[in-house]
């Protein structure tokens, strides 16, 4: 008998890309075959976000296919969306089973025939970019969102298993770790024995040939932090910095606990630090109550700090937050125009951002091939390039020199 295949589908951030890697392991480690996306499987997995209800939205409807492609196989239901509202998936036709956030890691355990599998171990095959969760959980309690009550408190992995597991990917062929968390700067407080700081200054010690942080909240960038940044052997030259708003009047609705001026203090000490970091953002447009002169004042914040590449998300309201109480709703179309018009600005700077890395030697990470022949990857600064190359560049650092830049992508002609 084969091994029983299981597909794992992943929405949402890094955060849940971490926990369905760390699924896939578990399974693999116990005999079952991990097939791609596009293979036919006998349990699918949908590790689902619940951060919007676009997301909440998207799960259900990448649920129904897996159902409507798939009647046969077993789907079991994870992730954020699973942990908050589990009833409403339930009631789907067809989901075998739901399981909570906050288990979705001892999922092994609850897939039929495991206890009896006496199939040999099988292995999966070495990610050239691997996504380490080290941290989990928040406690900021930001106006519009629920991630608190589906994720709990924060906790931490502790600073020696991370290194282990660093260690471990770096034998296992990873050439890029992204240190994932849902509030990845608060590392370590839980514990009383680490923090963000002390990490970086462990991690030189690892052979991982390039570690990036996923996205760090700007109240937790401290000056222990940037210490450790700009003489970084390994660290990529990239730090995302979720803004939400450049008015502070919306700041100050959406609960953020800084103001423009502190959000632009310290990307000021961020360049003095580390001159060529690019810095990145995220930006929700439409909160309740936003007018059209503090959208403005947002995206004039927002061009003025000239971030290298922007997420723009349109507010989606969440029950039971405080946002959801209020009756000031932008209209839809309101926030339509303003997700728009932020998009906009999106596109011109990420490629005034990639434009300036034209004729200028740049290390690229190539991690797969294109629908159109071309080896794709990311730069340190994360900026995604496109090349004509050998195959073997996929899954290997290579020096390159961009000729062309395309709607925020670099190119390079070999």
């Amino acid at each position: 008998m084969s091994p029983s295949r299981v597909c794992i589908l992943t929405l949402g951030c890094k955060v849940n890309q971490c926990d369905s890697d760390e699924i896939a392991r578990s399974l693999a480690a116990r005999g079952y075959r991990i097939a791609g996306r596009d293979e036919p499987a006998d349990t699918y997995i949908v590790n689902t976000c619940t951060v919007t209800s676009t997301a909440d939205a998207k799960a259900r409807k990448l649920i129904r296919k897996v159902l409507r492609e798939h009647p046969e196989a077993a789907l079991i239901v994870t992730g954020c969306l699973a942990q908050r509202d589990p009833s409403s998936l339930l009631e789907l036709p067809g989901v075998t089973a739901v399981v909570p956030n906050t288990r979705k890691l001892e999922l092994a355990h609850f897939l039929p025939e495991l206890q009896a599998s006496s199939h040999p171990a099988s292995h999966l095959p070495p990610r050239t970019r691997a996504f380490l969760k080290i941290q989990d959980g928040c406690d900021h309690q930001c106006t519009y969102c629920v991630v608190p009550d589906a994720r709990g408190r924060p906790t931490s992995m502790p600073l020696p298993m991370v290194l282990t597991e660093l260690r471990e990917l770096a034998e296992s062929g990873a050439q890029e770790v992204v240190l994932c968390g849902i509030r990845l700067g608060a590392y370590g407080r839980d514990r009383g024995d680490a923090s963000l700081a002390r990490l970086l200054q462990q991690v030189r010690g690892t052979s991982i040939p390039r570690v990036r942080l996923s996205s760090v909240e700007p109240m937790d960038v401290d000056g222990d932090v940037l210490a450790e940044t700009s003489d970084h052997p390994t660290l990529c030259h990239h730090l995302h910095l979720p803004l939400q708003s450049g008015d502070d009047s919306v700041l100050k609705a959406m609960g953020r606990g800084y103001t423009s001026g502190d959000f632009a203090g310290l990307v000021g000490r961020i360049r003095a630090a580390w001159p060529d970091a690019a810095i990145s953002t995220d930006v929700m447009v439409g909160f309740p109550g936003e007018t059209d002169e503090q959208f403005q004042r947002s995206l004039d914040f927002i061009r003025d700090m000239a971030f290298t590449r922007l997420h723009v998300f349109p507010y989606s309201r969440r029950p039971d937050t405080p946002a959801a109480e209020r009756s000031d709703e932008v209209s839809t179309a309101a926030k339509r125009e303003r997700t728009q018009e932020m998009l906009s600005l999106a596109h011109n700077l990420a490629c005034s951002a990639a434009q300036a890395w034209i004729g200028k030697e740049v290390s690229v990470l190539f991690e797969e091939i294109d629908e159109k022949g071309r080896l794709t990857g990311h730069t340190s600064h994360y900026v995604r390039v496109r090349a004509g190359g050998p195959d073997d560049w996929v899954g290997n650092i290579v020096e390159a020199v961009p000729t062309r830049e395309k709607d925020g992508d670099l190119l390079v002609d070999c």
